[in-house]
């Protein structure tokens, strides 16, 4: 979705904007005293000359249905405020988009809450045949008892995509108020968090000490934003994890020499440490929580100083006084990248090399006996060995395969995802040498210069004992190229990659991926996914969800004509009938009994009641994403004991470096289909 001004465009996201409104009707939940003001007005293709205003009824729910006289590909609606009305309010906030054909019922396509302003805004959502659309207004800006609305726009596609044999499909999708930059889920309530930066559209750094963020309620499906100025931070470009009470630790960003705390207990929410600064300034860093209860980050080069400054390893040590403590001996220039990557092209206005951002957004991988392993981007792997201070650096190793004779080069903003923590099995995919691929974004003429494109590159990285070399794997290579992708683990230990472009430049959608593609270590094969129309490229992200759906958001927060302002549900084939057409009732899932055990030591045993026989079952660590960067997520596959009995048995790992202490979600199987999840914690 783009919250935008399109009202002058005839495209949106390769969509096309109906003209021809021949035999249109519209219908609507009431119409204003004055007879100028009907709901045909919100269908005349006059834009801002002619309003729909509703009658004013405290606590309505006003709505609008469109007739477009036939049945088309219907994957956008966009809907322009009155200026009349602004003043007074009355422009749509809360709200729901279904469409439905001429004899079918009504789908929900879209909902959420649209921010303020007097510009087009839009809900984008798969396309799908309809011949009918309804907008229902749950609140209006100004808490206005009435809607005004001058235009309302529908936007097609000459056809659906084809279905992917096994490549699930995509749901509704949920419209923010904002261009969702970062995001984590509560893991006691389960509500979704988003943040954008000091604005819902637009950031600058070290200028500002607040954020705007939104919040999403799945069991109500309410959309709520807030001003959070209490912690004093722009959080936008952060560092991210979750702690052993599932706490978020988020460090620095456009704010860059600050830290905040998300306490996830009600009624508690964001908190300003007493000692709210880090050792080294920094935006960009990579971050992870520990296995012995601290939290760890380095690198970063967007802010907090010039481009080139060494931002070295600190710490965070919540019982020692709750600061940050830098480790001289974990020295950033190990992270680095090579500041010297050759073009494809030749060209004589600026140098071909380039010396950008080389020491950010490392894969970081809590490990056992405290240690960190650094799995990228910079080819050059590392353990960061941070037990004692001042911490020392080993030498992990190399991304290339010695058998193989392949290797890998810088793969910035790649994705990485530690699919199977109780063997140390990371898998990393894609990026690319260089964070932009364009000398000059506005000047895409190759003979103007450019680098390199992303790779199909897919590594398996197995660690063993903390600073030992590891060798890794050169696996099957992904169908598509990507940088600025994202990657989730799935309950059955598949990893769905979505997103990421070809050429990567932030803000620009150019060459973006529309096709995920899903990897089963078992087979190493990648099949391709259900495609998807809206790009998920730089600042985007992907989650799991307690259901065992993936949600897919953001992008953007720079240029308008490609800010993405809402995610979309994402559902895997193991979530539907074996035609792909509809969801699997939860009745024919398998499901987890509540035995009200929810706490669980590092090593104990985990006692498990189900409705039904399941034959599988894995634990997936609550996490937070931004930027390409999710260093917190695993799996841990659970070997079940008691098969065919209803209660059932399986271990936890031993050590607190495969299983992180934190939240987790516990999930079963049965036949490969997963139950909703049940979030236990672990704790040493």
């Amino acid at each position: 979705m783009a919250n935008k001004s399109v009202s002058a465009a005839a495209t949106l996201w390769g969509a096309t904007r109906i003209e021809d409104r021949t035999g249109w009707k519209a219908t609507c939940s009431s119409n204003g005293t004055d007879s100028t003001t009907g709901c045909d007005k919100a269908i005349d293709a006059r834009g801002k000359e002619t309003d729909w205003k509703s009658a004013s009824k405290p606590g309505a729910v006003h709505w609008i249905v469109i007739d477009l006289a036939k049945e088309v590909n219907i994957h956008s609606l966009a809907v322009t405020p009155s200026n009349s009305w602004e003043a007074a309010g009355g422009s749509v906030r809360k709200h729901g988009v279904e469409v439905r054909t001429q004899t079918g019922d009504w789908q929900t396509v879209a909902f959420g809450a649209w921010r303020n302003g007097s510009i087009e805004t839009a809900a984008t959502f798969e396309p799908r045949p309809a011949q009918f659309v309804r907008l229902s207004v749950l609140d209006t800006h100004k808490d206005a008892d009435f809607v005004a609305i001058s235009d309302i726009n529908v936007y097609t596609l000459p056809a659906v995509p084809a279905a992917v044999a096994g490549g699930g499909r995509w749901n509704y999708t949920l419209n923010f108020p904002l261009v969702p930059v970062t995001a984590f889920l509560n893991p006691i309530t389960h509500q979704l968090v988003t943040l954008a930066s000091y604005a819902p559209d637009k950031f600058v750094k070290d200028t500002y000490k607040y954020t705007v963020l939104a919040t999403w309620d799945p069991p109500s499906g309410n959309m709520t934003d807030q001003f959070l100025g209490q912690t004093e931070h722009d959080i936008f470009c952060p560092g991210t994890s979750m702690d052993e009470r599932g706490q978020l630790i988020v460090t620095g960003g456009s704010t860059s020499d600050v830290f905040s705390i998300y306490n996830p207990s009600p009624g508690r929410g964001w908190e300003k440490p007493k000692n709210n600064k880090v050792a080294v300034s920094r935006g960009y860093q990579g971050q992870t929580y520990l296995s012995d209860g601290r939290t760890f980050m380095i690198g970063g080069t967007w802010s907090g100083g010039s481009p080139d400054e060494d931002k070295n390893g600190e710490i965070y040590d919540p019982n020692n006084g709750g600061g940050w403590t830098e480790l001289p001996g974990i020295a950033a220039d190990y992270i680095r990248m090579n500041a010297s990557q050759s073009c494809d092209t030749p060209q004589t206005s600026k140098p071909c090399f380039v010396n950008e951002w080389r020491q950010h957004h490392a894969w970081l991988f809590a490990w056992k006996n405290g240690s960190v392993f650094h799995a990228g981007p910079s080819a050059r792997m590392n353990w960061f060995l941070v037990k004692d201070y001042p911490g020392r650096v080993e030498l992990g190793g190399y991304r290339r395969d010695a058998a193989k004779g392949f290797a890998d080069g810088d793969a910035v903003c790649g994705a990485a995802v530690m699919h199977d923590a109780a063997n140390g099995r990371i898998l990393t995919a894609g990026g690319a040498p260089n964070y932009h691929y364009w000398h000059d974004p506005n000047n895409k003429d190759p003979k103007a210069g450019h680098r390199r494109e992303a790779t199909t590159n897919v590594f398996s990285i197995t660690l063993g004992a903390p600073g030992r070399v590891v060798e890794p794997t050169q696996l099957a290579s992904m169908k598509h190229q990507r940088i600025f992708a994202n990657a989730a683990v799935l309950p059955n230990g598949d990893i769905f990659v979505v997103g990421g472009q070809r050429q990567g430049e932030p803000f620009y959608d150019d060459t973006w991926q529309p096709v995920p593609e899903i990897y089963t270590p078992q087979t190493n094969s990648w099949r391709d996914a259900a495609p998807h129309s809206t790009p998920r490229v730089y600042h985007s992200w992907a989650m799991l969800l307690p259901d065992a759906s993936v949600l897919v958001g953001g992008g953007g927060l720079q240029r308008p004509e490609t800010d993405h302002y809402d995610a979309q549900i994402y559902q895997p084939s193991y979530l539907l009938t074996p035609d792909g057409k509809d969801a699997i009732p939860d009745t024919q899932r398998p499901a987890i009994k509540d035995d009200g055990v929810t706490e669980y030591k590092v090593g104990d045993t985990l006692s498990i009641v189900t409705d039904g026989d399941v034959d599988d079952a894995s634990l997936i660590r609550y996490s937070a994403a931004t930027h390409a960067l999710n260093n917190d997520l695993r799996r841990i596959h659970l070997t079940l004991q008691g098969v065919g009995s209803k209660n059932y048995t399986a271990a936890i790992p031993s050590d607190p470096g495969v299983a992180l202490p934190g939240y987790w979600m516990l999930f079963v199987l049965r036949k490969g289909v997963p139950s909703h999840a049940k979030t236990i914690r672990i704790h040493t």
